[in-house]
């Protein structure tokens, strides 16, 4: 199965910064660009002091459920922002906020207005006081990181939240992705890990949007179908819509368009990627994406893993030819760069406790190369057409294929079909079952070759008269195994018609 024709060149690795004391502890990157060419990171630094800080009380680490070996409560927390002015080549280190009452900052939605103020958003639920707000979540600095004001909350206090990824659109706007999950710390809730057994998902990812530089906010806009997904990314197409990435770590990977008209997000169905999504790297959908000036999506699953879709994210691939570096993007932040490299940032190492041995002297990590496409994949459209008997006022059981390449009919193809009857195995009343299962179950598989009008018929007359109930569900494809490698795949969405298709007659 022959992946899109693209690779990776000129990788170079580099450490931004890393903390003077051993094991070190600079984790948990924000990546983002300011103005006039300059870029930032920022990190988590945890530093043991002499003495120690005092420790957090019994209670409040037990309410956050964490495990033994994660207490950060002695050690010195702060949030840093380095500063590149020079294309990523050295960083400097210009801004730290204390951050003596959270056990973690989750700083990872990070970025600078057009005005030149920072905004950082925060876990707050991680606050050591059980009195603390966990819906003020935002902190602004005017003074390039030097002091910092809180913001009032941000969501209903009801619920925490963990926001994850902050974006700034072309034309300014301000899109979080933010997963909401009922507060704990209460009675009804006591613990982080807590789970509600009565709701299919305790989480929800959200997306809150700023269209006046993040002083005020609106949503939370639910995204992803309601699956339980704490982390996601998204890039903004050409034509202003966001495209979620829903990465493999989750239960349900794929992707999701939210449509954009002016100040209105609306978002479409959660789709399932093409192939298998576990977490092996073939077809791994990754955890960051961004998107080329070539229209290739390249992402990055931690701890390095690239991969590539040449198809936004209906199809994913390993990206060729990225030397295996070992764990140097943990959690990692990709860009794409105005002079056409990739960026992505993140932590070496791993989600270590604080007091690590060797292995986990964790430091901030930065990959750079670029992405040569040695052939460009035909964008491909296949719809099917039922055969209409208007004098007999029906539909019949007879269908037809249209296949086009980049607009422009595709003859002499291969394109399947595939058909299962009400009832019988494959057939499925909700879509739960991935379909090449379903294919493997029962029903029936036409392979058909496209004419020079780039059409295909299949005729299924024999299912006339099975009665007025009786109903197919019915696919069709074109190169899902890839095999024409000059091509994309494309899928029809499944169609389910009633095989008596005789309107009534009229009154």
């Amino acid at each position: 199965m022959p992946a899109p024709a693209a690779r990776a060149v000129d990788f170079v690795a580099r450490c931004p910064y890393r903390s003077p004391q051993h094991p070190g502890y600079t984790s948990w990157v924000s990546f983002f660009p300011g103005a006039g060419g300059r870029w930032y990171l920022t990190c988590e630094e945890v530093t043991r002091v002499d003495p120690p800080l005092p420790q957090c009380s019994l209670d409040a680490w037990h309410r956050m459920g964490l495990p033994t070996g994660y207490d950060k409560s002695q050690y010195r927390m702060e949030a840093v922002i380095l500063e590149s002015r020079d294309g990523l080549e050295t960083w400097r280190v210009i801004s730290r906020q204390p951050f003596r009452q959270h056990h973690t900052v989750g700083q990872f939605g990070t970025a600078r207005t057009a005005d030149g103020r920072f905004l950082r958003f925060v876990w707050a639920c991680y606050a050591l006081e059980p009195s603390a707000d966990p819906a003020a979540v935002l902190y602004v600095s005017a003074d390039e990181g030097a002091t910092w004001e809180r913001q009032p909350a941000l969501h209903d206090p009801r619920f925490v939240s963990y926001p994850h990824r902050l974006r700034t659109l072309r034309d300014g706007t301000l899109v979080l992705a933010a997963p909401l999950a009922p507060r704990w710390g209460t009675p009804a809730r006591p613990l982080r890990t807590c789970t509600d057994l009565s709701a299919p998902t305790d989480m929800q990812m959200t997306l809150f949007f700023s269209f006046d530089q993040g002083r005020t906010w609106q949503g939370p806009l639910p995204v992803l179908g309601g699956q339980s997904v704490s982390e996601t990314d998204f890039v903004e197409l050409p034509a202003g819509d966001l495209l979620l990435v829903n990465n493999s770590i989750f239960a349900y990977p794929g992707r999701q368009l939210v449509y954009r008209r002016g100040h209105t997000f609306t978002p479409g169905p959660l789709e399932r990627a093409a192939g298998r999504t576990g977490m092996g790297e073939e077809n791994m959908v990754p955890e960051t994406a961004c998107l080329t000036a070539e229209g290739l999506l390249v992402g990055c699953m931690r701890p390095g893993a690239y991969q590539l879709s040449d198809d936004l994210g209906r199809t994913w691939w390993p990206l060729q030819d990225v030397p295996r570096r070992g764990p140097e993007v943990y959690q990692p932040w990709i860009h794409a760069l105005p002079d056409g490299r990739i960026a992505c940032a993140g932590h070496f190492g791993r989600d270590a406790p604080i007091a690590g041995d060797d292995r986990d002297d964790q430091y901030l990590s930065l990959h750079l190369f670029r992405v040569v496409q040695e052939r460009r994949t035909r964008a491909t459209c296949l719809a099917v057409e039922r055969e209409c008997d208007a004098p007999a006022r029906r539909y019949r059981n007879v269908f037809t294929l249209h296949l086009q390449g980049d607009g422009q009919p595709l003859a002499d193809r291969a394109v399947e079909v595939w058909y299962v009857e009400r009832g019988q195995p494959g057939y499925a009343s909700a879509n739960v079952v991935p379909l090449d299962e379903r294919m493997a179950m029962g029903g029936t598989r036409i392979v058909l070759r496209t004419d020079a009008r780039g059409a295909a018929r299949v005729d299924l007359s024999h299912l006339d008269g099975r009665g007025p109930h009786h109903t197919i569900q019915l696919v069709a494809r074109f190169n899902a195994d890839r095999a024409d490698a000059e091509y994309q795949p494309c899928q029809t969405c499944q169609l389910e018609c009633y095989t008596s298709a005789v309107q009534d007659a009229p009154l």
